[in-house]
């Protein structure tokens, strides 16, 4: 059985390939993009890595990495990994 953190080292491996543009047939399934809610102002998240509250622009596109109840971890096209509400995304599919 695949480790935990195996799954989100491949998922994180396949967001960059894809965020630049490297993705070839054998990768496997793309992930879809989100959205977070809103068109100006900024929203507050936790970023575990920095351990602290960072701000993010509403508007600002991201992947999934792991949801787990109502809290999602993404990686922001701005390079963030931060936990946010899933009700704050919106899922934009391959904008």
């Amino acid at each position: 059985m695949e480790k935990e953190d195996d799954k989100f080292e491949k998922r994180l491996k396949m967001i960059i390939r894809q965020f630049s543009g490297e993705v070839k047939s054998d990768d496997g399934e793309m992930i879809p993009e989100v959205a977070i809610r809103g068109n100006t102002g900024s929203i507050y998240c936790y970023s575990p890595g920095k351990k602290r509250m960072v701000r993010i622009s509403r508007g600002t596109k991201a992947f999934i990495l792991s949801s787990e109840n109502e809290r999602t971890l993404i990686y922001t096209f701005d390079g963030k990994i931060v936990e946010i509400d899933y009700k704050e995304l919106i899922e934009t599919g391959f904008d």
